[in-house]
């Protein structure tokens, strides 16, 4: 089960945690299938694994964002950061406004968040958002609309984000 379901997990994990911070990644992934594995008998549909396995992944990458705001306070300085490592053939303004991009979704609830990337990142279906999140589909559509204009409202204060709405989300060549 870990073999064939790993990759698409930890995708999902990467979108919604960010970049990865001290192995963070590797933590969450294990978790998510430590958790699948105690509860494997209540599943009852071979089919409902995959959907099933992201919903789990979903709820540990929410209890993850949540502890880590609720520790925010706890800093009494900011740790120093790692410079970024350039890789060949990456749009430099692409990877800046991804670290931007995460810089901003770190302000926002795990409760919007959650359903934000996995609607305009992943492009999952709305149905398959609700299901992930746990929630009614029309919750879902509420918190997708407040996390829009949250995201909205906050990248527009970031002149680098702002500038890539304008154009769509694209860069000009």
């Amino acid at each position: 089960m870990f073999d064939r379901h790993a990759p698409a997990i930890s995708r999902t994990l990467r979108r919604l945690m960010g970049p990865d911070v001290q192995g963070e990644h590797e933590d969450l992934l294990h978790e998510v299938f430590v958790q699948a594995l105690s509860s494997v008998r209540g599943l009852r549909n071979e089919s409902a694994l995959r959907p099933w396995l992201q919903t789990i992944a979903t709820r540990t990458a929410y209890r993850a964002i949540r502890s880590k705001q609720a520790k925010r306070w706890l800093r009494f300085w900011e740790p120093s950061s790692l410079p970024e490592v350039a890789v060949a053939g990456v749009d430099p303004h692409l990877t800046e406004a991804c670290r931007r991009t995460y810089a901003v979704l770190d302000r926002m609830p795990a409760r919007e968040r959650m359903p934000f990337l996995l609607r305009h990142v992943d492009k999952q279906e709305l149905r398959e958002v609700a299901r992930a999140c746990g929630v009614s589909l029309a919750t879902v559509k509420r918190r997708l609309t407040r996390a829009q204009e949250r995201f909205a409202r906050l990248a527009g204060h970031d002149s680098v984000l702002c500038d890539w709405m304008k154009q769509g989300g694209r860069w000009k060549s």
